[in-house]
């Protein structure tokens, strides 16, 4: 019984991560580049931050800056047209913050990213077909 449980659970986390593939290309979608993102999701959990904290960009020249709980981080980045998306080069400032932990996993996670998309105000960024966080755009 609790084998047909987790079958159905994995079935249904499978669909709603991928059963809408053509509706995340639709006009509303924001742009990756030129945005700033904040994480809102991770690993399953739930975040709020202050405005200004896990936030990052994504530049036309293939460089991504952004800062997380005290730290700011910086890196390459490569991406496809068929949504592969790969950092590479992660550099970070290592002043100790109360949210250490949570930027060594965040930090972590962008390593293991291998494809993102864009629905609508989110950035979705997944490893493998598995989602691993969302981040929303940052409205002035």
């Amino acid at each position: 019984m609790r084998t047909l449980f987790c079958i159905t659970i994995s079935a249904l986390a499978l669909l709603l991560t991928s059963g809408c593939c053509a509706c995340r290309k639709g006009k509303n979608n924001l742009p990756l580049e030129g945005q700033q993102w904040q994480l809102v999701r991770m690993m399953g959990r739930d975040y709020t931050f202050e405005k200004g904290q896990f936030t990052f960009s994504f530049g036309e020249d293939g460089i991504f800056a952004g800062r997380g709980a005290c730290n700011q981080f910086s890196g390459g980045y490569t991406t496809s047209p068929t949504g592969a998306l790969a950092f590479d080069s992660l550099g970070t400032t290592r002043m100790m913050c109360p949210d250490q932990a949570l930027e060594s996993e965040f930090a972590a996670l962008l390593e293991r990213i291998t494809h993102y998309e864009v629905d609508g105000s989110l950035l979705l960024l997944l490893s493998n077909g598995e989602m691993q966080a969302v981040l929303s755009a940052v409205t002035e």
